[in-house]
């Protein structure tokens, strides 16, 4: 028996391996076909695919997506596809393909790698690590709030509205870590292996050019954007929404939208839950490019900060790997450890995360790690990593 580790290398090589996911997902072969024809950054390495006597059996899909980091952009590979076929499970292809693809996005120069998955366990083994991630659930009121806007509702016409709709999204997320740079291509070619409702994309216009705009699902508010100073046009949206849900007694709608959308939602009336979700994952590729990537957005926050004339280095440590930050004049340095540093921060890879994308400050780190920071040191750091959120919208999902 021969097994090999590896893309498909022709078109029939591609074909046998979707129809082997699709076998592991007990059909739904035009999902993952689609994706082929579809998904403007598609290749054939990105395909993982692990061959038994030439027939694929297991199979990871990396799908690559520019993603920012504050006003950053990085390299992000998402992982998704994941199958094996029925008859060959439970021998360690699935394992085996897994840290195959982490090998090939560390020699292709990926930054980082997320997955969504409801079996952590599988996937911790091959090095991602579960980071919190939120959902809201709403609970509409009887009476929602009028909203005072001269917009009008319209449903979405992709070809003629896309140009706003590009504008729109940029502004809106320019700065929203998690987010994937969309392209124009992107957005043309995605609602062609993501299926969506196009009864439910409604755009609001004020003086025939749009202004915000809303995607959803029966029920899930699952896309939302507005140009800066008409949120209220986004609120009518969300109404207009809202009381289809009602028209069909439906009491709770579910929606993936970022934190600072919740009270836009309290204002209109309803009752706010916001859940943490386990089953998102990420792993740290090459600690080396994503810190040298953020920089400039470090820097930002130095000069912004207290700390603008604060000289020395910090060096970041985890399971995998070690870098030096060093700060001279307001500018920053990636390079390797080995010196001695000012300030020693050792974490796990799930801190290391959660300080970069904002959800851990530094004072739990050194608690949590007994390290010995000083106050200003604390200080330091969280200057550097000020609370924010990793967020992903679902319809970029993969």
């Amino acid at each position: 028996m021969t097994v090999e580790y590896r893309p498909p290398r022709n078109e029939a090589e591609l074909e046998d391996a979707f129809a082997c996911t699709a076998r592991a997902f007990g059909g739904g072969l035009s999902f993952f076909t689609n994706i082929v024809k579809y998904d403007p950054w598609f290749c054939l390495d990105n395909a993982r695919a692990c061959f038994v006597d030439g027939k694929v059996v297991s199979l990871v899909q990396i799908f690559e997506r520019p993603m920012r980091i504050g006003n950053c952009v990085v390299r992000m590979g998402g992982v998704g596809s994941v199958g094996t076929d029925p008859a060959y499970r439970r021998a360690g292809h699935s394992m085996n393909v897994l840290r195959d693809s982490v090998e090939y996005m560390k020699a292709e120069g990926y930054d980082l790698s997320i997955l969504f998955t409801g079996i952590p366990s599988h996937y911790g083994k091959a090095g991602w690590v579960v980071h919190p991630v939120y959902s809201v659930r709403l609970t509409l009121p009887e009476a929602l709030r009028e909203v005072q806007t001269e917009c009008q509702i319209e449903l979405c016409d992709l070809a003629r509205d896309l140009p706003d709709l590009m504008a729109i999204y940029d502004a809106f997320n320019a700065a929203r870590t998690g987010t994937t740079v969309r392209t124009e291509i992107y957005w043309n070619q995605q609602p062609k292996w993501r299926e969506y409702d196009p009864a439910m994309f409604w755009v609001a216009k004020r003086n025939s050019r749009t202004v915000a705009y809303l995607k959803a699902g029966r029920w899930s508010l699952n896309e939302l954007g507005y140009v800066n100073g008409e949120e209220a046009a986004a609120m009518a949206l969300c109404v207009y929404f809202f009381r289809q849900a009602q028209a069909e007694a439906v009491k709770e709608v579910e929606s993936r939208c970022p934190l600072a959308c919740c009270e836009m939602f309290e204002a209109l009336g309803c009752a706010v839950r916001r859940r943490e979700g386990g089953g998102t994952m990420v792993q740290v590729i090459d600690l080396k490019s994503l810190l040298a990537k953020v920089t400039p957005l470090l820097e930002a926050r130095l000069h912004a900060s207290g700390f603008s004339a604060w000289t020395g280095a910090i060096c970041v440590r985890y399971e995998a790997d070690e870098r030096m930050l060093s700060i001279q004049n307001g500018k920053i340095t990636v390079s390797p450890g080995g010196v001695s540093p000012n300030i020693d921060l050792v974490v796990s890879q799930a801190q290391l995360l959660r300080l970069l994308f904002g959800s851990m400050r530094a004072e739990d780190i050194a608690f949590s790690n007994r390290l010995a920071l000083r106050e200003d040191e604390i200080g330091l750091l969280n200057a550097l990593f000020p609370p924010d959120e990793l967020f992903l919208w679902g319809t970029d999902g993969f």
